[in-house]
């Protein structure tokens, strides 16, 4: 049974709940100490149903003593585990954001796209916070050997101040770890998983760097890796090396940005980057050659604009031709269901154009001005009966009247007018 606001969780208040995965609640709750001192912590609580199962109590508690030891700024913090009459539960920081897959789906619901800059932001951000962890030690300095595995867009958090962090070691396997990972098991999500773990074999590191390639994949090109292929297929293509370069999807996908992505996929783990470290220290030097900004602050800008729903105004960033050697399209790194600008605005506004194009030559001024009449000019030019002119009352500077191409019939000689009439005559006007 779900916590509700108000209960408490050991020294904890609930706020409300955030949602429930696999194996725990997750929710906002408040801490207070003396003094009137508070502070918000998101709070990870084994489900119920399974904290009676050895298995999994273990698993959770190896999540929060490997997360606690990991002090970086693109790794989320644990502060404090403990336990009472709800089960085990531990305190991590609060983030105010979105993970990558839920800020795509909401880009994706306001018509935006994510820039080049921002999805190489993310990846270095994740890859930076991934490297930390690889590279934690215990307090004798001996390696933890941990591997997270199950990098993913879910586990990687943005928030809005623009900060990236890793989250979810629930899975992660150390050398350390008492709760010792069956050979042959596969965890993680499936189109995420590196060949390794395919098959089953001994992880490191570089499958961490396997599934951030897959990530870095998708955030650039725009799709999805692949698509809606069934788990069987997606783990054959994955252990045959069978996958797409990105400029089979993208055209005017940068080569040396290919480059990067296809060693970070490589099937032998031993021509793969050999650290998340590397993978992110090209990805930089790459986005220094293209002048992109990776900082947090354009991070929270993306993030802002995503928050006010009302703001319509792309996100997308226009590279410099030399990007794409054939091309000058820009490569607006849109996430998976996250469409490319529609073109649809510019055909309305190129439509609308040459129907106001139209209605100006309709209404242009006609190449003889005496066909009708100045002041009542029709829409179009319409065949009427010739009408009477008063000679008492002269047409204006500007008339023209032209002559009927017919022959005038000949008219018999006026008769005397009578004192009180006046003549009559046609203007030869249609």
């Amino acid at each position: 049974m779900l916590l509700g606001p108000g209960d408490r969780l050991g020294r904890y208040q609930i706020v409300r709940s955030i949602g429930v995965g696999g194996m725990a609640e997750l929710y906002v709750a408040r801490a207070k100490g003396i003094e009137g001192f508070e502070k918000l912590v998101a709070l990870k609580r084994i489900l119920p149903e399974l904290a009676r199962d050895s298995e999994f109590i273990d698993m959770f508690l190896d999540e929060a003593r490997l997360a606690a030891g990991l002090t970086h700024p693109n790794v989320v913090s644990v502060y404090d585990i403990g336990s009472d009459d709800n089960g085990y539960f531990f305190a991590m920081e609060y983030l105010r954001g979105e993970d990558v897959s839920a800020l795509l789906k909401t880009a994706a619901r306001q018509g935006r796209t994510m820039s080049l800059g921002h999805a190489l932001a993310i990846v270095t951000g994740a890859a930076a916070g991934l490297h930390h962890a690889h590279e934690a030690c215990d307090e004798n300095g001996e390696p933890l050997g941990i591997v997270h595995r199950d990098v993913s867009p879910t586990n990687i958090i943005v928030t809005r101040e623009g900060g990236v962090k890793v989250v979810d070691f629930g899975i992660a396997k150390a050398l350390s770890r008492r709760s010792k990972t069956v050979t042959g098991r596969i965890k993680g999500k499936v189109a995420y998983l590196s060949p390794e773990q395919c098959r089953g074999e001994p992880l490191d590191r570089r499958s961490d760097v396997f599934a951030l390639g897959i990530v870095l994949f998708e955030l650039t090109t725009g799709t999805r890796m692949f698509g809606k292929m069934d788990d069987f297929a997606i783990m054959h293509r994955i252990a045959s090396g069978e996958l797409d370069a990105p400029s089979v999807r993208r055209d005017d996908y940068p080569a040396e940005l290919e480059r990067i992505v296809q060693k970070a996929l490589e099937r032998d783990p031993a021509a793969r980057y050999a650290s998340a470290r590397e993978l992110m220290i090209d990805l930089e030097a790459f986005a220094r050659e293209l002048k992109l900004d990776l900082s947090a602050n354009a991070l929270a800008e993306l993030m802002r604009g995503i928050q006010d729903s009302s703001d319509t105004t792309p996100l997308s960033r226009t590279l410099p031709t030399r990007v794409a050697e054939s091309t000058t399209a820009s490569l607006s790194a849109s996430l998976p269901g996250v469409p490319k600008h529609s073109s649809a605005p510019w055909l309305v506004a190129l439509l609308a154009i040459a129907g106001a194009g139209a209605f100006m030559w309709w209404m242009r001024e006609p190449a003889h001005p005496a066909t009708i009449e100045p002041a009542m000019a029709p829409p179009v030019p319409i065949i009427q009966e010739e009408p009477r002119v008063e000679p008492s009352a002269p047409p204006p500077a500007s008339f023209a009247p032209i002559v009927s191409s017919a022959p005038a019939p000949r008219r018999p000689p006026p008769p005397r007018p009578m004192p009180s009439a006046q003549p009559k005559t046609h203007d030869g006007l249609l």
